[in-house]
């Protein structure tokens, strides 16, 4: 009995780490469609400073 809720304990920490790290790897591969925001605020910012 003590084995089986060992198991699922482990199991579900296994996969809790997982799918933790499977998000962090989606959010750092993934395309950002705001960086192209901030280059134009960065562009806009340096081109009113000239």
């Amino acid at each position: 009995m003590r084995y089986s809720i060992m198991l699922q304990v482990v199991g579900i920490i296994t996969l809790i780490l997982v799918g933790t790290a499977g998000l962090f790897a989606w959010l750092q591969n993934r395309d950002i469609p705001s960086t192209e925001l901030e280059t134009k605020r960065s562009r806009n910012h340096y081109s009113s400073i000239e």
